[in-house]
Order: structure tokens, then C-alpha cells, then sequence
């Protein structure tokens, strides 16, 4: 009986392992992916808004569509002002863009203004995931050689505003030609994702996760910290008008880095709003919720065909590989999220084993200065006994997505 169980056993695994891998079922892109790639993301978005009865898949779209154009609309935000990638913490602010306008001067209120408009893009798209019912089920597919950007606002698309040249060499590789009418990649290899009532948990997660990061920054306002860094800025332009650039102590180029540091220290100065940063932690355990409730979801599905993320029977159209195992790896990561916007696991202070209860912080926050995070006196009042958390799971998971790499993994899974 032992050998049978064995055996058994290890014909399940073989078994799980060649539907993990199997090669995909191919899917069709739907009229409304072609509408997309032919008119541009506003355009289709204003016609759906306009219908009276939205079916479960066009809702799924104004959805998806009300994400996405935030993503256009920071992109386009960047391109007139000229804005550098600053790194994953601000809504669209992590990738490579093309050189594109001369850039105009940036007023001071321009970025909470777009992180307003963030927060408002993000709450259309939960409106229109909740009139999707519980049952409803529906399949949404949507190519990747359709999906563009109008980064510079002419309404046509260019070379350098689809989704398959942004995203070239990080999910997909192999574009290379375009066609010279509508400006569309030709790369047979793109590929056409099914989204399903799974991807919508997925979607509203993300949405969450957004909005948390949206309001934290808010939480700061960044206007006043701008308007003291531009003030300053236009002093010293004027200031080198007449001065050689090789007698300066630091050359003009290390303006793009002083000047948005120099405006993130200030912002941690301030008193920071406990009603943002409340939101921003419900936000953030809304994020949990709705990522559990995917995985729940997509490890019903017992297809393969044009999968976003895959359970242990699926492969991603995407060509990323998610080993066996993935979702449960990664609940275990965002666990340790939930313990640690709960309070019951701290972050441990890097300068002795104190902990610091970040959901303390959260829900009555004090400045953050600098020098008193590194030294230690601005933590003091949130130092708790509450165990730190344990990078366990997370070197499981990293691990685990060696080959994909654990951060562009995160990234996908929210």
C-alpha cells in the first residue's frame, strides 16, 4: 500500500507538472481589443461609459480602461513637464519614457493635482468592477499588440507609445517592425491575454494598492515642499546665467537629483494628514482581501487559454513562468503585509532589535525627518515589543521566482 501511495503520489506531480507547463490554448483578440489599438484608450472608454446596460465584460473594460488611462494620463503628465523616472513609491513614475515635447515649467500644485486625479481613476474602476455580480461570469480578450498609449496627446499613435515598445525586453521581446499606417508593432509573439472574473479580484486589488500609495503621498502634500524647492531653483537659474558651468561646484546635471530629494525630505518634515494615512493603510488590507479572493478564484479555472496570472494548472500567456507553488508563496508575503498593518509584527530598527509598529504609525502619524528616522528619535513613540517580521517568506518567494525575477513577479501579482 505504501509503494502504491508512492507512486500514486508522484503520478499526481508528473501529472500537475505537464498541465503547469502545457502549451496554452490560443485566443482571439475581441472587437473592442481592435477598437482599442484603432482609436487609443479615451475614446473607448468615453463610448462605454456612454452605453445604458453594460454587460459583465464591457464593465471588466471600463474598468481596466479607467486603470490604464491613469497610467496614460501620469505618462502624458511626465512628457509635458519632463519628468525623470523616480522609482515605483509614485503612480507611473518607474519607467523609461521616449523623448518626446520640450518640456514646460511644472507648477507646484501639478503633482498632488495628478494624484487626485490617480485616487479618482482608481475609485471609477472599483465603481465599475462592483456592478459585475458574484456569478457573473465573462472573457475579455485583449492583445497586446492593440494596447497604446497617447503619452504625447496627439490622439495618433506613434512607434514609441505601445504597450509591446514600452514593454519590450521586461514581459515580451521581438518588436522590431511596425506598420507604417496605424504605427501597430508586428510581432507575432505578443501576446492575447482572456481576462475573467479572477482578473477582476486582480484588477480591484491593484486598484487598492494604488490608491493606498496615492493617498500616503497626499497624506505629505507635496505642493509646499515644491514651491520651495522651485522658488529656490529659479533662484539659482538666474544666479548661473553668466557663470561657467566648469567653475561650479556641482554641475547644473545633479539638479535632477538634488532638487526632487531635496523636496521629499522637506514633505517628511511636515505633519503628515491621519486621515490619509488611515485610508491609505484600509487601502492597502483592501489590497490583501481582494488578492486572496483572485486566488481563490483563478484555482477554480480549470482552462488554459490566455492566462493574465496562472494557478498550478495554467501557463501565462505572458511567457513568464510561475513555478507551482506561486499563490501560496505569495499569500504567505502579503500575511506578512496584513501582520504588519495590524501591528502584530513590527519592522525591526536597523540600529538595535527594537521594532517599529508601522500600523501605529499609520493611524497617528508624526513627521518623518530624516535625520531622526536614521538616528532613531522620530520612531521612538512607535518602537513596540510585537515580533519583527520574518524575511522567511519572502526568500521563499524570491527564490522561488529566481528565473523571473521576484520584483517584476511582485509587480504582476500585487
Amino acid at each position: 500500500m505504501k509503494l502504491v501511495s508512492i507512486c500514486t503520489a508522484a503520478g499526481l506531480t508528473l501529472l500537475s507538472l505537464g498541465a503547469a507547463w502545457a502549451e496554452p490554448q490560443p485566443v482571439e483578440p475581441s472587437a473592442l481589443s481592435r477598437e482599442i489599438g484603432e482609436r487609443g484608450i479615451a475614446p473607448v472608454l468615453e463610448r462605454l461609459h456612454a452605453l445604458p446596460s453594460p454587460t459583465a465584460d464591457e464593465r471588466f473594460a471600463i474598468a481596466g480602461l479607467e486603470f490604464l488611462g491613469a497610467v496614460e494620463t501620469a505618462w502624458h503628465w511626465r512628457e509635458t513637464y519632463g519628468v525623470r523616472p523616480l522609482g515605483p513609491m509614485i503612480f507611473g513614475f518607474s519607467t523609461d519614457l521616449p523623448e518626446g515635447m520640450e518640456p514646460q515649467p511644472m507648477p507646484p500644485e501639478a503633482l498632488a493635482d495628478l494624484t487626485e486625479q490617480t485616487l479618482a481613476a482608481m475609485e471609477r474602476s472599483r465603481a465599475a468592477l462592483a456592478g459585475i455580480g458574484p456569478d457573473e461570469d465573462f472573457g475579455l480578450a485583449i492583445s497586446m499588440r492593440d494596447l497604446w498609449f497617447d503619452i504625447n496627446g496627439d490622439g495618433k499613435r506613434a512607434e514609441s507609445e505601445g504597450a509591446a515598445e514600452l514593454l519590450d525586453g521586461v514581459l515580451w521581446s521581438g518588436v522590431t517592425e511596425f506598420d507604417q499606417e496605424t504605427g501597430a508593432p508586428i510581432a507575432s509573439e505578443l501576446p492575447v491575454i482572456r481576462f475573467d472574473r479572477a482578473d477582476a479580484a486582480w484588477l480591484s486589488a491593484y486598484t487598492h494598492l494604488v490608491s493606498g500609495g496615492a493617498e500616503l503621498l497626499l497624506a505629505f502634500d507635496p505642493t509646499p515642499s515644491l514651491q520651495r524647492v522651485f522658488a529656490m531653483r529659479e533662484r539659482i537659474d538666474k544666479a548661473r546665467l553668466n557663470v561657467d558651468p566648469d567653475g561650479l561646484l556641482l554641475p547644473p546635471m545633479a539638479d535632477g537629483a538634488i532638487d526632487p530629494i531635496a523636496a521629499a525630505f522637506d514633505m517628511l518634515r511636515r505633519q503628515p494628514d491621519a486621515k490619509r494615512t488611515r485610508a491609505a493603510r484600509a487601502h492597502w488590507q483592501q489590497t490583501i482581501a481582494e488578492n486572496r479572493r483572485f486566488w481563490t478564484l483563478v484555482g477554480q479555472e480549470s482552462d488554459n487559454a490566455g492566462e493574465w496570472i496562472p494557478n498550478d494548472r495554467q501557463v501565462s500567456a505572458t511567457g513568464i513562468a510561475f513555478p507551482l507553488g506561486t499563490g501560496a508563496a505569495w499569500q504567505a508575503v502579503l500575511a506578512d503585509g496584513e501582520a504588519l498593518l495590524k501591528g502584530e509584527r513590527s519592522v525591526i530598527f536597523w540600529r538595535a532589535p527594537l521594532g517599529i509598529d508601522l500600523g501605529a504609525w499609520l493611524e497617528n502619524p508624526a513627521p518623518l525627518p530624516v535625520d531622526g528616522v536614521i538616528q532613531g528619535w522620530a520612531l521612538a513613540d512607535y518602537f513596540t515589543d510585537a515580533p519583527p517580521v520574518s524575511p522567511e517568506s519572502f526568500d521563499r518567494f524570491a527564490d522561488m521566482l529566481t528565473d523571473t525575477g521576484p520584483f517584476l513577479a511582485m509587480v504582476m501579482l500585487n
